[in-house]
Protein backbone atom coordinates (compact mmCIF):
# COMPACT_ATOMS: atom_id res chain seq x y z
CA UNK A 1 0.00 0.00 0.00
CA UNK A 2 1.41 3.37 -1.05
CA UNK A 3 0.16 6.52 0.63
CA UNK A 4 1.60 9.62 -1.02
CA UNK A 5 1.24 13.31 -0.27
CA UNK A 6 1.32 15.31 -3.50
CA UNK A 7 2.26 18.97 -3.31
CA UNK A 8 2.35 21.79 -5.87
CA UNK A 9 4.03 20.60 -9.12
CA UNK A 10 4.03 16.90 -8.06
CA UNK A 11 2.44 14.31 -10.36
CA UNK A 12 1.14 10.79 -10.25
CA UNK A 13 -0.35 8.32 -12.67
CA UNK A 14 -2.44 5.17 -12.49
CA UNK A 15 -0.63 1.95 -13.39
CA UNK A 16 -1.91 0.29 -16.55
CA UNK A 17 -3.64 3.48 -17.81
CA UNK A 18 -2.75 6.78 -19.46
CA UNK A 19 -4.32 8.75 -16.58
CA UNK A 20 -2.00 11.42 -15.19
CA UNK A 21 -2.64 13.97 -12.44
CA UNK A 22 -0.68 17.02 -11.42
CA UNK A 23 -1.05 19.43 -8.54
CA UNK A 24 -1.10 23.16 -9.23
CA UNK A 25 -1.97 26.38 -7.50
CA UNK A 26 -3.28 29.61 -9.05
CA UNK A 27 -1.43 31.76 -6.52
CA UNK A 28 -0.12 31.63 -2.97
CA UNK A 29 -3.55 32.75 -1.73
CA UNK A 30 -5.30 29.67 -3.17
CA UNK A 31 -5.11 26.07 -1.99
CA UNK A 32 -3.75 23.35 -4.23
CA UNK A 33 -5.96 21.90 -6.94
CA UNK A 34 -5.65 18.68 -8.88
CA UNK A 35 -5.84 18.34 -12.66
CA UNK A 36 -6.32 14.81 -14.05
CA UNK A 37 -6.42 13.86 -17.72
CA UNK A 38 -5.70 11.09 -20.23
CA UNK A 39 -2.10 11.78 -21.23
CA UNK A 40 -0.61 10.98 -24.63
CA UNK A 41 2.26 9.18 -22.80
CA UNK A 42 2.89 8.48 -19.09
CA UNK A 43 3.24 11.61 -16.92
CA UNK A 44 3.05 13.85 -20.01
CA UNK A 45 1.60 17.36 -20.01
CA UNK A 46 -0.17 16.67 -23.28
CA UNK A 47 -3.70 15.32 -23.58
CA UNK A 48 -5.39 14.33 -26.85
CA UNK A 49 -7.65 17.03 -28.28
CA UNK A 50 -11.30 16.13 -27.68
CA UNK A 51 -10.57 14.15 -24.52
CA UNK A 52 -11.72 15.37 -21.11
CA UNK A 53 -9.79 16.68 -18.12
CA UNK A 54 -11.02 17.05 -14.56
CA UNK A 55 -10.01 19.82 -12.18
CA UNK A 56 -10.76 19.24 -8.50
CA UNK A 57 -10.42 21.70 -5.67
CA UNK A 58 -12.04 22.14 -2.29
CA UNK A 59 -14.33 24.66 -3.98
CA UNK A 60 -15.74 22.23 -6.54
CA UNK A 61 -15.40 20.05 -9.62
CA UNK A 62 -14.82 21.25 -13.19
CA UNK A 63 -14.73 19.05 -16.31
CA UNK A 64 -13.02 20.53 -19.36
CA UNK A 65 -12.90 19.30 -22.94
CA UNK A 66 -9.29 19.51 -24.13
CA UNK A 67 -8.99 22.15 -26.85
CA UNK A 68 -11.92 24.30 -25.64
CA UNK A 69 -11.99 27.17 -23.16
CA UNK A 70 -15.37 26.75 -21.45
CA UNK A 71 -16.08 24.00 -18.92
CA UNK A 72 -18.64 21.34 -19.87
CA UNK A 73 -19.45 20.66 -16.20
CA UNK A 74 -18.83 23.00 -13.24
CA UNK A 75 -20.26 22.48 -9.75
CA UNK A 76 -19.36 24.06 -6.40
CA UNK A 77 -18.65 21.89 -3.38
CA UNK A 78 -17.86 22.46 0.29
CA UNK A 79 -14.99 20.50 1.80
CA UNK A 80 -15.66 18.52 4.99
CA UNK A 81 -13.84 19.57 8.17
CA UNK A 82 -10.41 18.23 9.14
CA UNK A 83 -7.62 16.62 7.15
CA UNK A 84 -8.61 13.40 5.36
CA UNK A 85 -8.29 10.16 7.32
CA UNK A 86 -4.92 8.53 6.58
CA UNK A 87 -3.19 11.65 5.27
CA UNK A 88 -0.91 11.96 8.31
CA UNK A 89 0.86 8.71 7.34
CA UNK A 90 1.42 9.71 3.68
CA UNK A 91 4.93 10.17 2.33
CA UNK A 92 5.63 13.46 0.54
CA UNK A 93 6.81 13.08 -3.05
CA UNK A 94 9.13 16.11 -2.83
CA UNK A 95 9.16 16.87 -6.55
CA UNK A 96 9.14 13.25 -7.71
CA UNK A 97 6.35 11.37 -9.43
CA UNK A 98 4.46 8.31 -8.22
CA UNK A 99 2.37 5.53 -9.67
CA UNK A 100 -0.78 4.26 -7.99
CA UNK A 101 -1.31 0.60 -8.83
CA UNK A 102 -3.16 -1.20 -6.03
CA UNK A 103 -6.69 -0.39 -4.86
CA UNK A 104 -5.21 0.45 -1.46
CA UNK A 105 -2.79 3.07 -2.89
CA UNK A 106 -3.87 6.64 -2.18
CA UNK A 107 -2.76 10.11 -3.15
CA UNK A 108 -3.57 12.97 -0.76
CA UNK A 109 -3.38 16.51 -2.18
CA UNK A 110 -1.46 18.68 0.28
CA UNK A 111 -3.52 21.30 2.12
CA UNK A 112 -6.84 19.95 0.84
CA UNK A 113 -9.35 17.17 1.47
CA UNK A 114 -8.81 15.65 -2.00
CA UNK A 115 -8.04 11.92 -1.94
CA UNK A 116 -7.56 9.72 -5.02
CA UNK A 117 -7.14 5.98 -5.50
CA UNK A 118 -7.27 3.44 -8.33
CA UNK A 119 -10.76 2.05 -8.86
CA UNK A 120 -11.82 -1.10 -10.68
CA UNK A 121 -9.82 -4.08 -11.87
CA UNK A 122 -7.41 -4.09 -14.81
CA UNK A 123 -7.88 -3.62 -17.69
CA UNK A 124 -10.92 -1.45 -16.85
CA UNK A 125 -9.12 0.59 -14.23
CA UNK A 126 -9.93 4.22 -13.47
CA UNK A 127 -9.01 6.83 -10.89
CA UNK A 128 -11.50 7.82 -8.19
CA UNK A 129 -11.07 11.22 -6.52
CA UNK A 130 -13.28 12.62 -3.77
CA UNK A 131 -13.27 15.09 -0.85
CA UNK A 132 -12.97 13.19 2.43
CA UNK A 133 -12.97 14.53 6.00
CA UNK A 134 -11.16 13.37 9.11
CA UNK A 135 -13.82 10.71 9.78
CA UNK A 136 -13.07 9.02 6.42
CA UNK A 137 -16.70 9.15 5.28
CA UNK A 138 -18.10 10.52 2.05
CA UNK A 139 -20.95 12.87 2.90
CA UNK A 140 -24.20 13.20 0.94
CA UNK A 141 -23.82 15.83 -1.78
CA UNK A 142 -20.10 15.13 -2.25
CA UNK A 143 -18.93 14.62 -5.84
CA UNK A 144 -17.06 11.46 -6.79
CA UNK A 145 -14.96 11.79 -9.93
CA UNK A 146 -13.94 8.78 -12.01
CA UNK A 147 -11.55 9.25 -14.93
CA UNK A 148 -10.25 6.45 -17.14
CA UNK A 149 -8.76 5.88 -20.57
CA UNK A 150 -12.37 5.54 -21.78
CA UNK A 151 -13.92 8.72 -20.32
CA UNK A 152 -15.10 10.71 -17.31
CA UNK A 153 -17.95 10.10 -14.87
CA UNK A 154 -18.99 12.48 -12.11
CA UNK A 155 -21.35 11.08 -9.49
CA UNK A 156 -22.87 12.63 -6.40
CA UNK A 157 -23.24 10.77 -3.10
CA UNK A 158 -26.91 10.43 -2.20
CA UNK A 159 -28.02 8.31 0.75
CA UNK A 160 -24.69 6.46 0.70
CA UNK A 161 -24.84 5.62 -3.02
CA UNK A 162 -23.21 7.29 -6.04
CA UNK A 163 -25.68 8.78 -8.53
CA UNK A 164 -24.24 9.71 -11.94
CA UNK A 165 -24.73 13.42 -12.74
CA UNK A 166 -22.31 13.76 -15.70
CA UNK A 167 -20.68 11.31 -18.11
CA UNK A 168 -18.59 11.70 -21.27
CA UNK A 169 -16.50 9.42 -23.47
CA UNK A 170 -13.12 10.77 -24.64
CA UNK A 171 -13.26 11.96 -28.24
CA UNK A 172 -17.05 12.38 -28.30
Amino acid sequence: MALVLVKTNDRFDVGGTHITCKVSRKSTRFANRLLCYRATKPLSDQAPRGSYAVQLSEAGVVVLRVGTKRPVFDRPEVAPPGLPAGSAGATALLGRSAQLSARTDKAFVDGTNIVCRPFGDPPKRSLLCVLVGRDGHIRDGTYLVFISDHGVVVAQARNGKPVTVFQRVHGR
